[in-house]
């Protein structure tokens, strides 16, 4: 299975003693994911910040998120999805002045209506049993590589998971005008990461980026670096880092064509600058951390910008 796989657990806190791990001291997540909240409830604590789960509650959390969850009754159960949202920014760059990922890093905890839940559960259970059917198969690897099914499963798969995620998304847009009052430098930022989505593969200048805003590369990079931590160069960097090792995992191209995909000079440059970056050669990097068809590996540009010593 791809990157852009969902996995789905089913939580019951009768029969699980430690959720997520997050139970006994808080936890780093390594995926980014969704909890819906189906029966009982509890307090957990994202990020250092306290929120109260129900029954209806949607909670997305992402990866390098911290949980802890604080505690629960005794008949808590509810649906975790793990997946990777940014697989559907490229559809939420479509919706004018909407950043979804930057909106629910701010407001990750939401309230469903009675319809949204019983919606997604529908999407959830169809998703599982599709999923299982693609792992059954997948035992008889010799005929199920070469089946056309398996491609028609794995299409179902992400189309099912992206009208999954949008939904998701779409519960959080009420906080637009209701909750969050943007500033001119929430503004920059939005539309960075939104033409960061478009350009990055063809565009590696922080000068682009600052002239599409009628902004000075200087005075454009002091208030990326004051929202987010980082510089505009790191993310542009992040971003080429996560599309090359996804490139690298999942596709047979070879790393001229790499090179030459991501507008670099040349495939020694490019070779130098990935070996700086994550300490072995492309090509090792592909022989050393090859998927296999059941693996799961989530290429995300959030992970990626964390891993960047500051400048």
């Amino acid at each position: 299975m791809d990157n852009e796989r969902i996995r789905i657990r089913r939580v019951d806190s009768t029969n699980n003693n430690n959720i997520l791990g997050a139970e006994t001291e808080p936890v780093q997540i390594d995926r980014t994911g969704a909890l819906i909240c189906t029966k009982g409830g509890g307090v957990i604590s994202l990020n250092g910040k306290e929120y109260t789960i129900e029954p209806g509650s949607l909670t997305v959390y992402f990866s390098y998120s911290v949980l802890r969850i604080l505690q629960h009754t005794p008949d808590l159960e509810g649906i975790i999805i793990s997946c990777n949202l940014e697989t559907i920014q490229p559809l939420l760059n479509k919706v004018s002045d909407f950043n979804g990922l930057f909106l629910i890093r701010q407001n990750p905890y939401t309230k469903l209506m009675p319809s949204q839940v019983k919606n997604f559960i529908t999407y959830i259970d169809l998703l599982s049993a599709i999923i299982t059917r693609f792992e059954v198969e997948s035992q008889n690897l010799q005929e199920w590589q070469h089946s056309p099914i398996r491609e028609i499963v794995r299409q179902q798969i992400h189309l099912l998971g992206n009208s999954l995620m949008l939904g998701m998304v779409s519960c959080y847009t009420h906080f637009i005008n209701d909750n969050v009052v943007y500033n001119r430098k929430d503004e920059v930022l939005q539309k960075f990461i939104k033409q960061l989505y478009i350009s990055f593969k063809e565009e590696h200048d922080v000068c682009f980026y600052a002239h599409q805003q009628c902004l000075t590369p200087r005075y454009f990079s002091a208030i990326i670096k004051e929202k987010t931590g980082k510089v505009p160069s790191d993310w542009i960097t992040a971003a080429l880092l996560c599309e090359t090792k996804r490139q690298l995992n999942t596709t047979s191209k070879t790393v001229r064509d790499l090179s030459v995909e991501l507008h670099f000079p040349n495939q020694s440059y490019f070779g130098k600058w990935f070996k700086n970056l994550v300490g072995c050669s492309p090509l090792e990097y592909k022989r050393g951390n090859k998927q296999s068809d059941g693996g799961y590996k989530e290429y995300n540009v959030f992970e990626e910008i964390s891993q960047i010593k500051d400048k």
